[in-house]
């Protein structure tokens, strides 16, 4: 599910300040090349005020479990996986040095292509759909993972 702008403007210059600004970037293992932060408790009010966010738009009470921002750069991608940090999540670009698509496919049914743009959200029950990031066009994109547990179910998304 495609969400616009689950954080402003200024939250996201907030977070690619941080990621600029912080040494405690490490090398990730799940996607090669890249640097990544997780659980960084300067996140944590980002993953809240998104979590209103998607209990708004899918009708669902979730409770915050994982954070993680990840910078990539030209030619990085994320191999095909299922998540196991949380049951669902966001995925929501931060920053992008242009305007190239960097897809994000979800294995559903059918395979979904999301071309997410700066500020552009993408929700899934990362646990159980199978997802990747293909190569990477762009010199650069900053994204962060919001993962979240389901605790009430108010509607059917």
């Amino acid at each position: 599910m495609l969400i616009k702008n689950p954080l402003s403007e200024s939250d996201r210059n907030d977070i690619s300040n941080f990621w600029n600004n912080t040494p405690h970037k490490v090398l990730d293992h799940q996607a090669s090349n890249t640097y990544a932060i997780r659980q960084a408790p300067f996140l944590d009010k980002y993953h809240t005020k998104v979590k209103k966010v998607l209990q708004t738009e899918t009708g669902f009470s979730f409770s915050e479990l994982f954070t993680l921002i990840r910078e990539y750069k030209k030619g990085d991608s994320l191999r095909k996986h299922i998540d196991n940090a949380a049951p669902c999540c966001i995925s929501i670009i931060i920053k992008q040095s242009d305007t190239k698509d960097n897809p994000l496919v979800l294995y559903q049914e059918e395979p979904t292509t999301f071309l997410l743009q700066e500020g552009d959200g993408c929700f899934f029950w990362g646990m159980t759909v199978p997802h990747e990031r293909l190569e990477v066009q762009s010199d650069s994109l900053l994204q962060v993972y919001f993962g979240y547990d389901v605790r009430t179910k108010t509607s059917i998304i």
